[in-house]
């Protein structure tokens, strides 16, 4: 019987423009109503992350910043921040490539180059406000949960990602989370690890657990659950380590996969 699940926001639980169908809505609040515990896993800072949560009547912790954060309200219950000399590596590897780059920092999103297209796309029913200083590279950190490069233009950035991988392997978690994002967190700061910590915090075993999402970086997330579930409209390299491919987000997708895994089994 599963009796959590995991599942990321964007392109998973809420369509590409945030929206979702009163028939997603209604699925997940019948989770709440048997008790499953429902976890929203994702890049978005805890600003963004829980509003959403309160939409679907969620009183459980958010993991937020790709895994770097397990939050409940106030209480930030796990966290694993960039080191400091990673922070100064990768803002300047950024810069270097002129690559316009996102710095969040104790909660607080910087950005020191203000493209009016880019920060409209990405605040966009994300709830994100940010900051726009002259250097990123100056900015005093403190608890720096990620670093997100944006690139758009889908055969650069994956490019971006293969080669900070090799660049930074071992040392930091790279993950492409959208078709224009590639983000940058500790080695020990992914979605998976997160989702282990909350499952010893309520005692769940892994085959209590299903996992569902559409990008990459939801492929760590799924190897740690008992089922695994991908997006149609999910990356190949995530449908490749799934259970089951659901209909896409735009179908209700994920609505299917709780039906067919969890709902199913409380008669």
């Amino acid at each position: 019987m599963i009796k959590m699940l995991v599942t990321d926001i964007d392109g998973t639980l809420l369509r590409y423009d945030c929206s979702c169908s009163e028939y997603m809505k209604n699925t997940i609040l019948k989770l709440n109503k048997i008790g499953v515990k429902v976890v929203l896993a994702s890049g978005r800072m805890f600003d963004g992350v829980y509003p959403v949560a309160e939409q679907f009547e969620l009183n459980t912790p958010v993991i937020c910043y790709q895994g770097a954060m397990v939050r409940d309200k106030d209480k930030v219950l796990w966290q694993a921040s960039l080191k400091d000399d990673m922070i100064k590596d990768v803002l300047q590897t950024l810069k270097d490539e002129n690559i316009h780059t996102h710095l969040y920092n104790d909660d607080i999103l910087y950005v020191d180059d203000d493209n009016k297209q880019i920060m409209a796309d990405y605040c966009n029913g994300r709830f994100v406000n940010y900051k726009v200083v002259e250097d990123l590279r100056n900015v005093q950190t403190n608890n720096v949960s990620k670093i997100l490069g944006v690139i758009y233009d889908e055969e650069k950035l994956v490019d971006l990602v293969n080669r900070m991988s090799k660049k930074y392997k071992g040392r930091l978690t790279v993950v492409r989370s959208h078709k224009y994002y590639c983000e940058f967190t500790d080695i020990n700061a992914t979605k998976g690890v997160a989702s282990d910590f909350l499952m010893d915090y309520w005692g769940f075993k892994k085959e209590e657990v299903m996992a569902s999402g559409d990008q990459d970086n939801d492929i760590d997330l799924l190897l740690h659950a008992g089922v695994k579930v991908a997006m149609e409209n999910a990356s190949e390299g995530l449908k490749n380590v799934a259970d089951y491919v659901c209909p896409s987000v735009n179908n209700d997708g994920l609505a299917h996969a709780i039906e067919r895994y969890i709902l199913c089994e409380q008669g």
